[in-house]
């Protein structure tokens, strides 16, 4: 009987032992182990193209989109791309094509519903992409849910920036009829529609902001809504503009 107990004692304390390193284990993989959002801090890789102004592919063929900004599209189900999308394009492969990149996580979710990463793409001497690109009238800012709001002002900033200095883009938006037209903002999106637009009444009243100005809307930090057509596209020949 003394040896069934003596036995029965070493296997409890063995199962104690078990319990206990699983347990360092448990606390070491949580904390040691990155989440699908701090893994976004850790993928770097090297920047192969371009597809537009604000998505890298890189040589691993993941494809980033840069957090917090957006550019005219190249290819926006028009015959023709917009005004200033060829050049944005230009210059974020001139920055980036062959380059080591560092990717930080600056959303909550680490993807976007195409599966892009969403991340602040920096350079290897420490500049943010995002940040260039916004400085250099190349795009503007784009907010969207889950980003980190101190991100957010940070770009809005250098955007204000580059509006006042009509940098890049900036100074021919800027100079359009349309610049001079009212814009309704929805504050919970933050995206702005022309005052005429079908979609203004779909915005609850206490969520509505009046813009006098286009430059009004993006100084605030709100973005164009894709129903907002007043961007102009590009022909070979010349920049058509909608009023």
């Amino acid at each position: 009987m003394k040896y069934f107990n003596t036995i029965l004692l070493i296997m409890i304390r063995s199962k104690l032992v078990l319990l206990f390193i699983a347990c360092i284990l448990c606390i070491f993989f949580h904390f040691a182990w990155p989440t699908s959002l701090e893994a976004a801090e850790l993928y770097d890789g090297v920047a192969a193209f371009c597809f537009d102004g604000d998505t890298i592919k890189l040589t691993d063929r993941r494809v980033v989109r840069l957090a917090g900004i957006d550019t005219p599209e190249l290819h926006n189900g028009k015959e023709h791309p917009q005004y200033y999308a060829r050049e944005a394009m230009k210059e974020l492969l001139s920055l980036v094509q062959g380059k080591d990149v560092h990717l930080i996580s600056v959303n909550e979710d680490d993807r976007d519903h195409y599966g892009r990463i969403v991340a602040d793409v920096i350079l290897p001497d420490g500049r943010s992409l995002s940040d260039i690109m916004i400085s250099n009238g190349a795009a503007f800012v784009y907010p969207h849910k889950g980003l980190e709001e101190h991100f957010i002002e940070r770009l809005r900033i250098l955007q204000n920036k580059a509006i006042s200095e009509r940098r890049g883009m900036w100074e021919f938006i800027l100079a359009m009829p349309a610049a001079h037209r009212t814009y309704i903002g929805n504050r919970q999106s933050r995206r702005f529609f022309t005052a005429d637009s079908p979609f203004v009444q779909h915005i609850k009243p206490r969520n509505r902001v009046i813009f006098g100005t286009l430059m009004d809307a993006f100084t605030a930090g709100y973005a164009p809504a894709r129903p907002c057509p007043f961007w102009p596209l590009v022909t070979t020949t010349k920049t058509t503009q909608f009023d």
